[in-house]
């Protein structure tokens, strides 16, 4: 079989070119049996077991290329202007009852609740799981992940739209970038950490990429 051109980076990230597009790849390796492709703005997201090779990677998103490129992805609607309606840790509220104009104001508002709500969560988990060194905590527009854990600068960085599930959604995130304090993988000891601190971790998880507000 002839591959498509791949530019290796490193073990968890390197870049797929077809017909002259560069995508970049982003692997989680698991405890596993099969890989799972994943396109999503522009980039693909792929879940695979360890030890499997870029280059087979790269065979299966030739393979599945125009099933996943093609895939019509459904929005998630946190907002409508028009409907007048926001969700809020999980709750509908009017968008006029919080006194914002446009959606510049608006987002610049759901940043600070959501700094706010975070930092409370993160400080709470912190004593909770025995972690003495409190992070920083970052809130940033981001496509890619609901949050990440840079050892390097002991920084926690959460996607806005957190803000509008249930608190209890943003809980199963935050428990999930903290146990990275212990575990840096994504191995069952990694796992185990976080359904110690929260049970439901797969149920919650699952309603936030369905976009389930509550």
């Amino acid at each position: 079989m002839k591959y498509s051109k791949i530019i290796y980076m490193d073990q968890k990230r390197f870049e797929f070119v077809k017909n002259g597009i560069t995508y970049p790849v982003f692997v989680t390796y698991k405890r596993q049996k099969n890989v799972y492709f994943r396109f999503k703005d522009g980039n693909f997201y792929i879940s695979a077991p360890y030890r499997t090779s870029n280059k087979f990677i790269a065979s299966g998103i030739d393979k599945f290329f125009k099933r996943l490129v093609n895939k019509p992805r459904k929005e998630i609607e946190h907002f409508s202007f028009e409907n007048n309606y926001v969700y809020l840790l999980g709750n509908k509220v009017g968008i006029d009852s919080i006194d914002v104009k446009d959606n510049g104001e608006l987002q610049e508002y759901l940043k600070n609740i959501a700094l706010k709500v975070l930092t409370e969560e993160v400080r709470k988990f912190e004593a909770i799981m025995g972690i003495d060194k409190p992070y920083k905590i970052r809130v940033k527009n981001t496509c890619r992940q609901y949050g990440s854990n840079s050892r390097k600068t002991h920084t926690l960085s959460f996607q806005i739209s957190l803000i509008h599930y249930s608190l209890e959604i943003i809980d199963s995130v935050v428990v999930h970038e903290l146990s990275h304090e212990f575990e840096r993988n994504h191995q069952k000891e990694f796992y185990e950490i976080v359904y110690r601190y929260c049970p439901n971790y797969k149920e919650l998880h699952k309603k936030l990429r369905k976009g389930i507000h509550q």
